[in-house]
């Protein structure tokens, strides 16, 4: 039976398991007075009125895992915006307790870059623990990420699960599709794969570990992909002719995939390849020098891709220098000189799978007779390239020898030898300088043309003639100085001798003893006199060109005990472009 303090109204203590029963109704019902407490049947929320507003009584949701197309659940996920349009659609399950199931609202907020907040396309509340909704995949930014889920229900209050969802933006290549990355001739191995490919790699902008393979397509045998994107093994079975190699390279993370097509070519070899002479590498290039005759046979010749060219340097053998009676005689001219470096590694001369004969000039001999003139040198020659010899110095009042350069002329009227003969274009060198000759004896001779420069003309007060300089020419990478002519001897003492020219000329005599430098060799740059001495008193090897050097001879007086100075040998050399 009731308590008579329920009837009276004066009983404060609830009793009993169940549960309090208090006015309910839709908000259309509400009667606006204050301190009024109801069901809302409209929110299936508590509230009470405060005598201004109704306010919901309720506790705020919990977010606690999120599963996104149908990926494992967890306390993160990522959408991926690999391949994703304007109208690309992901469903996402929020999982948690106390959501609101008829007003229940989820948004995305960004928490980097501009910080936007992505809307649902569409929300279904499962139940008060799974909402589950649809976005669209391009409304998510990388720049925005990481976002956090919040579920907001309809009292207000809400619940998030912080930093939840990362945006995958899928792994970028560097290199741009249907790109040619390069060539692979046989024998290449890594070393050459990472020299002469372009990268095939991709970056991915959230950092995640990429793992490559090969999809589509097939490489040269022997060749393979890494998982790191480098390529590995060695190319083998290519044959002369080029075979365009297309593959799709996959780069892969534990979130997405991209995909790219590239091409290769390979070939037996794209370059120039040659045997003979002493071969060495300088740079990118092979450098065949030959200091005798030999053949230079070409075994390759190469591709556009890679070289199909050569280029030379050819130099002749310098004159011998000449010898005076009662004044001087002169010094010789250098060797010609004829090179088409540098020239592109397909610009150059063009070579066919054959043995090219090289034949290197001899130096001429110096006169050992007074009065008499010095020997011209030989002729060195690479197929149709031929260097003329340098012509010989000239004797008293004899003239000077024409060749590559010209040799000087004899002190008393001797005319210098001309040079470039016979005449190639650029011109192989330089004439001589003229013997002085003002009606005595007693005048040094012309100094010997040089590939640079002309041979000094003689004078009058007896010092000798300095012989042209010679040219560099870094065709072997040593920028060595070639084809300097010989310097003029001297009458009276003490006038020095001339110098022989840069590139390996001999220097001059004097009556007593005193010599004129020789021109510093490409052999050994800046000795006086190359590989032998400079000009001197006497002996056979007195003032001689530069060996291999194609420098001339220096010019001897009738006072010296042995022969002017012999003209120094020439030289061939070669190089392409072989890697």
């Amino acid at each position: 039976m009731a308590d008579s303090r329920d009837i009276t109204g004066k009983n404060r203590k609830f009793t009993g398991t169940g549960g309090i029963k208090v006015p309910s109704g839709t908000e259309a019902q509400r009667v606006d007075e204050a301190a009024q407490l109801r069901f809302n049947s409209d929110t299936n929320l508590m509230e009470y009125y405060t005598g201004t507003d109704w306010k919901p009584i309720d506790s705020p949701p919990t977010v606690t895992q999120i599963s996104i197309a149908g990926r494992t659940s967890g306390t993160t996920g990522y959408i991926d915006r690999t391949g994703v349009s304007d109208s690309t659609v992901e469903t996402i399950v929020i999982s948690g307790s106390l959501f609101d199931t008829t007003g229940a609202v989820v948004t995305f907020e960004g928490t980097a870059g501009g910080a936007g907040t992505v809307a649902t396309q569409s929300i279904t509340r499962t139940n008060s623990s799974s909402l589950t909704v649809t976005v669209n995949s391009a409304d998510f930014l990388e720049a925005d990420d990481p976002y956090t889920v919040k579920v907001t229900n309809g009292s207000g209050l809400s619940g998030v699960l912080p930093e939840a969802l990362d945006v995958n933006v899928p792994p970028t290549f560097t290199t741009a599709a249907d790109t040619n990355i390069g060539n692979v001739e046989n024998g290449d191995t890594a070393t050459q794969y990472d020299a002469n490919l372009t990268t095939v790699q991709a970056t991915d902008p959230d950092g995640d570990s990429i793992t490559y393979s090969i999809t589509a397509g097939s490489l040269p045998t022997g060749m393979t992909l890494a998982s790191d994107g480098t390529f590995e093994g060695t190319a083998s079975g290519l044959t002369s002719s080029i075979t365009n190699f297309t593959f799709t390279v996959t780069a892969a993370t534990s979130k997405g995939n991209a995909s790219r097509q590239f091409v290769l070519s390979g070939k037996d070899t794209f370059y120039v390849a040659a045997t003979g002479g002493t071969i060495t590498q300088s740079g990118d290039y092979a450098v065949h020098t030959f200091l005798s005759d030999a053949t230079f046979t070409v075994t390759s010749t190469g591709d556009p891709a890679g070289s199909t060219t050569v280029e030379y340097l050819v130099v002749g053998g310098g004159g011998g220098g000449g010898r005076g009676a009662n004044a001087g005689g002169a010094g010789a001219g250098a060797g010609g000189l004829r090179t088409n470096f540098p020239s592109p590694a397909t610009g150059g001369f063009s070579v066919t799978a054959t043995g090219y004969p090289i034949s290197v000039g001899n130096g001429g001999a110096g006169s050992n007779t007074p009065a008499g003139p010095g020997s011209g040198g030989s002729t060195s020659t690479f197929s149709t390239i031929t260097s003329a010899g340098g012509g010989g110095g000239g004797g008293y009042q004899n003239n000077g020898g024409s060749g590559g350069s010209g040799g000087g002329g004899g002190s008393d009227g001797g005319s210098p030898g001309a040079g470039n003969t016979p005449p190639v274009s650029p011109s192989q060198g330089n004439a001589g300088g003229i013997g002085f000759s003002p009606g005595g004896p007693e005048y040094a001779g012309g100094g010997g043309g040089g590939h640079g420069a002309a041979g000094t003309n003689g004078s009058a007060t007896g010092p000798g003639s300095p012989g042209g300089a010679g040219t560099q020419v870094n065709i072997d990478g040593n920028n060595y100085y070639w084809a300097g002519g010989g310097g003029g001897p001297s009458w009276n003492s003490p006038p020095p001798a001339g110098n022989g020219g840069i590139g390996g000329g001999g220097g001059g005599h004097t009556p007593t003893g005193s010599v004129g430098t020789g021109g510093g060799s490409a052999i050994n740059p800046g000795n006086p006199g190359g590989v032998t001495n400079p000009g001197g008193p006497g002996g056979t090897n007195d003032g001689d060109g530069g060996a291999n050097t194609g420098g001339g001879g220096g010019g001897a007086t009738d006072q010296a005990s042995g022969a002017a100075g012999q003209g120094g040998k020439g030289i061939v050399i070669i190089r392409y472009k072989n890697q």
